[in-house]
């Protein structure tokens, strides 16, 4: 059977990649792995709240968190099972993978045996950013199977 990967990040665009991905590996009739590449503790201390697809809270308040006192392990799987949560399907799997975004995503694909990557890309100058030098650019390049990228924002392409 096919799968797809669909990464996910905090950011608020994740709902939209998560819901979109899926649709698209439904269509596909293919098994749906949500993956996120934990960053260090000093990059969930600085988050501030988040609020993604579901997952609510874990820094609380507007005193940012030492970074000696998250676990981003724990925060990365609560996440990803939010968001299967979210996406209301059971059969999903998350997997939490470390290292750089990029590599790790190709990594975990391969590892899987992945038909696609799906990921979404951030800025409001897509195409050039993706040839500059983004995550999306460097999955684009360094992955042997296709990868489907979501716009995030509002701004049209001309």
């Amino acid at each position: 059977m096919k799968r797809v990967i669909i990464a996910l990040d905090f950011d608020p665009s994740a709902q939209k990649v998560a819901e979109e991905g899926y649709a698209l590996a439904k269509s596909l009739k293919a098994k749906v792995t949500l993956v996120h590449v934990k960053a260090d503790a000093d990059y969930y201390s600085s988050l501030g709240q988040v609020v993604v697809i579901g997952f609510s809270g874990h820094l609380k308040g507007d005193t940012p968190i030492a970074p000696d006192n998250i676990d981003p392990d724990a925060i990365s799987q609560e996440f990803l099972n939010k968001a299967m949560l979210h996406l209301a399907d059971k059969n999903i799997e998350v997997m939490v993978a470390n290292g750089s975004c990029a590599d790790s995503l190709i990594d975990v694909a391969n590892q899987l045996n992945a038909y696609m990557i799906v990921m979404g890309s951030h800025s409001r100058k897509w195409f050039e950013n993706t040839t500059i030098g983004s995550v999306t650019q460097k999955v684009l390049l360094g992955s042997s199977i296709p990868v489907f990228v979501i716009p995030t924002n509002n701004n049209r392409i001309d």
